[in-house]
This record gives structure tokens, sequence and C-alpha cells, in this order.
């Protein structure tokens, strides 16, 4: 033996005496026992000068009697703790799958038992999470770890975007296949939920072929950052909305069009419903004028997007530089081409009546460049810093 190997050996031997495993404490008595039997008999040989028969008998008997059961109950023991350890090393590497059969009732089929349900529960949780990461947002789902359930909502100022399918009865119509309709539907969820989600937002709402979503919430973000993220969205479920379009127009589905609704205020944001079952969301009166300004997008012919005062005003300068606001006179005067040399057109639709509002709401509408892809107003365009100032073009 190697002088490494035995500083080896001697370093474990030495672990083990300090750290003793189940071996060590049911040998030690049994070596404790074996040294008084070896004691008994000397002391008697010393005195008499022999070891009387039945003596030597009896500790032969004794010592094999305890040994023998000794050795037997303790490899039987480790063994199904080594069980146990060995599930345990796969619940730590991920494996929840994992159950150890063990049908006695004494103290370690207790553990086993314990062991077993602890793992169903660590499953079951685990599952619950994988649930719950696809009904919300990484930014809710922290929240509520964080913080916990609390039913009591808060007020904070969020930009709410309200997106809607156009003649969405028209598609449902001219499809009897239901559940290819299920499929389409969760085609659009999903792709509303993965422009929302990028652009940092939240899905308050499914209602049909309707969807509401929200930015700046749970966490607070200053207006400029929640309105400018509201709108990068919107211009880019353009874009996926037109890629979906094609890609359902081969199987038999006219095109998609949707109509977006982009406002800001004061909401109460907070989990909505009962413990067992609650969707987070937001009510308020900027939730009520989205929608509303969402609808006027099917009145007013060839805007996509209408979005308030208050939201374009809220916008980050970087955008607003990019941004040449024009009258709906003006807008309507210009031709295809004159549209296509401009930067980056938002339209002042000026003062409209929308139902819930007392007095008129100023909106502002962003042309359908459908048809003008050469002006095709994209999410890419406006995010990258331009050099167009904002001006007003006169009626």
């Amino acid at each position: 033996m190697t002088w490494p190997n035995f500083k080896q050996k001697k370093q474990t031997l030495i672990r083990r005496l300090i750290n003793p495993n189940l071996r060590f404490w049911i040998i030690i008595p049994l070596l404790i026992l074996f040294v008084l039997i070896v004691l008994a008999l000397g002391f008697s040989y010393l005195s008499t000068g022999q070891i009387p028969p039945t003596l030597l008998v009896i500790s032969i008997i004794s010592f094999a009697a305890f040994i023998g059961p000794g050795l037997f109950v303790t490899r039987h023991v480790v063994r199904r703790i080594e069980k146990i350890i060995r599930a345990a090393e796969q619940v730590a590497q991920g494996n929840l799958a994992v159950q150890i059969e063990d049908e006695s009732e004494d103290e370690i089929g207790q553990l086993v038992q314990s062991f077993n349900n602890m793992v169903k529960n660590l499953d079951h949780l685990q599952r619950s999470g994988d649930l719950l990461s696809r009904t919300m947002s990484p930014a809710v789902r922290q929240s509520l770890l964080e913080k916990g359930l609390d039913f009591r909502g808060i007020t904070q100022v969020v930009s709410v975007l309200f997106i809607d399918i156009r003649d969405f009865t028209r598609i449902t119509e001219s499809h009897h296949n239901t559940e290819q309709l299920i499929f389409f539907l969760n085609d659009y969820y999903t792709t509303i939920a993965n422009q929302v989600h990028s652009g940092g937002g939240i899905i308050g709402k499914y209602a049909g072929d309707s969807i509401l979503a929200f930015f700046g919430a749970p966490a607070p973000e200053p207006a400029s950052k929640s309105s400018t993220a509201a709108l990068l969205t919107a211009l880019a479920l353009e874009d996926a909305i037109e890629e979906m379009s094609e890609r359902w127009g081969v199987l038999g589905l006219p095109p998609i069009q949707v109509g977006m609704g982009l406002s800001i205020g004061p909401v109460v944001a907070g989990p909505i419903g009962t413990e067992q079952q609650f969707e987070y969301t937001i009510i308020g009166d900027a939730v009520n004028l989205a929608a509303r300004l969402q609808a006027l997008t099917r009145n007013v012919d060839g805007y996509d997007i209408i979005l308030s005062l208050e939201a374009y005003e809220a916008l980050e300068q970087r955008v607003k530089n990019q941004i040449q606001v024009v009258s709906s006179t003006a807008y309507d005067e210009m031709d295809e081409k004159e549209r296509a040399r401009r930067p980056v057109l938002f339209v002042d639709l000026g003062e409209v009546l929308v139902k819930g509002k007392r007095g008129p709401v100023h909106v502002y509408g962003i042309p359908d460049y459908r048809n003008e892809p050469a002006g095709r107003l994209t999410s890419r365009r406006i995010g990258q810093p331009g050099r167009h100032q904002r001006e007003r073009v006169p009626n």
C-alpha cells in the first residue's frame, strides 16, 4: 500500500469514527459484549485455573444469539435506509415520479410513507406551478410569490390595450369545424400572449375573441414606459396577426383583422375572484375607454389602432421624435406616394363621443397600411431612433 492510499484510508476511518453510521452503533455493542464475555472467561480461568464448560457454552451461545440477529437486523435496516437515500438523490435530481415500495408498519415504514407523500406533494406543487406559469405572466407570478394573495387591490396608473377580432362571427360562420375553431382561437391567444409578454405586459382577461392586456402592473412603471410598451406591442401584433392570417388562410379562413384601443389612466389592479379561482386583472375607467376605442376602429375606416390623447402624450420622447401628427383632412388629401414618403404617421381624429364618457374624448389613429407596404408602420420602424420631429400639418 502506497503512502497516499494509506493516508486516504486513515482519513476515511477517522471520518467514520467521528460520524458513525447505523452499522457502527450496532456493531459496537456486540464488540463490547464480546469483550465482556472474554473478560468473564479470563477471570474464571484465573480464579479456578480452568474454564467451566457450562460457562463456555453459555458464552458462545449468548454471543451467537446476539451477533447473528444483530448483523441480520443491521443489514436489513441499512438496506432499507439506503433505498430511501437513493430515492432522495433522485428527487434532488428532479425525478418526482419515484416511489419507495415498503409496506411494513415499523418506524422505517412510516418514514417511507412520509417520504412518498412528500414526493407526491412536490409533484403536485410542480404541476400547479407549471399550470400557473402558463396562466400568469412571470411578473404576476413573482409578485404573488413575494407578497402573497392580497384581494384588496392596488390603485396605480397603467396603459391598457384592448384587442378584438373584427367580424369574428363571419369567421365562425364560414368554418363549421368546431375543433379547428378551437385551434384557431388557441393560436390567436398564443400569438397575442407572446407579443404582450415580450413587451412586458400582462393578459388581464380572455373574453371570446377579445383580450384585455395592460402594462405597468403589478410593478409600477413610469407612464412613459408603459404607454410606449403598449404602443410597440400593438404595432408588433399587427405583423404577428398578419402572419397568422396567412397560415390560416391556407385552411380556408377569411383574412384576420383586429382592432385595438389604447388608453392610460388609474385603475385598481389585483386578483379578482376567490382564493379557489381568480384572475389577476384590472378594473377602472381606463379599461372601459380602451374597449370603446377598440370599438371605434369598426366605425372609423382605415384605422386598426386608436389611442387616447393621454396615451399619446405619455409616450417616450424618443418615440414622439419619430411621429408626424397630421390632421384627418390632410391625411385624406395625401396620395399613396405622399404617405409612403412621410415618416411614421399619426392622424389626429379630433374629439369623438364614446359610450360611458360624459364629454368628448380626443383620439389619434394609426393608419392601416395593409395596402401600402412602402409606408407600413411597424414596431421595428418606430422603435428605432429617428430624426423626425412632431409637426402638425394644417388643414
